[in-house]
C-alpha cells in the first residue's frame, strides 16, 4: 500500500514536472528564436507535437537539432539539455503523460481523447445567437457538432505560410473525410500520420461549376510533409479522379494536403520545399477528400497511451 502511494506521488511529480517545464522551454524557445530560420520555427513545432503524443523518441531528436541552432541563448541550450534527458528517462521507462497543459490547440480536431476543438458551451452560445426559441437553432447546433467531430471547426497554424489555415481532418479510426470547394485559389487540410503507414488519397468530385476559364471537373491534389517538402502529387485524367496510392510516409508528424485546380501550382525551391503558390486556378469543383491507411491518431506517440509509471 505504502509501495502504491509512493508510486502515485512521483507519478504526480512526474507530470507536473512535465507540464510546467515543457510549455515553460517552448515558451523561452519562442521567444528566443523570434526571427530564425523557417525550418527552425518546424522544429520547434515538430517538437511540441512530439511531446504532445509522448513520441520520445522524435522529441529527444528535435531538441538535439535545436540544440545545435546558432545564436541560441546559452540558458536555454542549458534547458534543452537538460529536457532531452529527462526524455531519454521518460522513453527508456514508457512514461505516457495524457492531456499535457497547452497541447489542447496542438492536437485539437486531429481525433485524439482529450483534445475536442469543441467550443465549450457550444449550445448555449449557438442558442444566443440565433435566439431562443428558434427552430434553427437545434439543426444549427448538430451542424456545428459535426463539423467540430470531424476536425473541420480546427484550423493549423503553422510556420509554413503556403500551407497555412489548414484545416485539420479527425482520423481518430485510421482514416478521414473533409469536403470543400476550390476554383482560382487552394483548399489545404492537415492529417497525422506514423512513420511507415502506407496512405491513400482520393478526391472525388461531386459537383463541377463555372470556373474562370472552364466548367470541369479537373482537379489537383498534392501531398506534403511536415517541412513543406512535396511527397507526391496527382490529377484529374481521362480514366479517374486524383488518386495518391500507397504513399509510405517518411516520419511520424503533420502532413499536409493542398486542393486546386489547373493551372494553380506549388513553387519548389531546390530541395523541393514549398515556397508559394504560382498560377491561378482555371476550373472549379466541389469535391470530397477521403484518406485511408493511417495509424489511428488516439495510437500515436507510445503504443499505449495508458498511464505507466516511471521505474524509480
Amino acid at each position: 500500500m505504502a509501495g502504491e502511494k509512493k508510486s502515485a506521488m512521483q507519478w504526480m511529480q512526474v507530470r507536473s514536472w512535465l507540464r510546467l517545464s515543457a510549455m515553460a522551454l517552448l515558451t523561452t524557445l519562442a521567444a528566443a528564436t523570434p526571427a530564425r530560420s523557417q525550418s527552425t520555427a518546424i522544429l520547434q513545432e515538430s517538437l511540441q507535437l512530439a511531446v504532445c503524443l509522448n513520441d520520445w523518441p522524435t522529441a529527444i531528436a528535435r531538441a538535439s537539432q535545436i540544440e545545435q541552432v546558432p545564436g541560441l541563448p546559452v540558458k536555454t541550450r542549458a534547458e534543452l539539455v537538460g529536457w532531452r534527458r529527462q526524455m531519454q528517462r521518460f522513453h527508456l521507462n514508457q512514461t505516457a503523460v495524457p492531456n499535457i497543459a497547452g497541447c489542447e490547440p496542438v492536437l485539437a480536431g486531429f481525433g485524439i481523447p482529450g483534445y475536442t476543438g469543441r467550443p465549450i458551451q457550444i449550445d448555449r452560445a449557438l442558442a444566443s445567437r440565433l435566439g431562443l426559441g428558434s427552430p434553427r437553432v437545434d439543426q444549427a447546433i448538430r451542424q456545428e457538432e459535426a463539423l467540430w467531430q470531424a476536425g473541420l471547426g480546427v484550423t493549423t497554424d503553422t510556420p509554413l505560410s503556403p500551407l497555412a489555415a489548414a484545416r485539420r481532418i479527425n482520423t481518430r479510426s485510421g482514416s478521414g473525410v473533409s469536403t470543400g470547394a476550390v476554383g482560382r485559389w487552394i483548399d489545404v487540410y492537415a492529417f497525422l500520420g506514423a512513420q511507415g503507414d502506407v496512405a491513400a488519397l482520393a478526391l472525388d468530385v461531386i459537383e463541377q461549376r463555372q470556373g474562370l476559364l472552364y466548367a470541369d471537373d479537373n482537379s489537383l491534389l498534392f501531398l506534403f510533409d511536415a517541412e513543406g517538402r512535396l511527397i507526391t502529387e496527382a490529377g484529374t485524367t481521362s480514366d479517374r479522379q486524383p488518386r495518391l496510392d500507397n504513399i509510405t510516409l517518411p516520419a511520424t508528424g503533420m502532413y499536409y494536403a493542398a486542393v486546386t485546380t489547373p493551372q494553380h501550382r506549388p513553387v519548389l525551391d531546390e530541395a523541393g520545399l514549398i515556397t508559394g503558390w504560382q498560377g491561378i486556378g482555371t476550373s472549379a469543383v466541389t469535391y470530397t477528400l477521403t484518406i485511408h491507411g493511417l495509424t489511428p491518431s488516439p495510437q500515436l506517440g507510445l503504443s499505449s497511451r495508458a498511464l505507466t509509471h516511471p521505474q524509480p
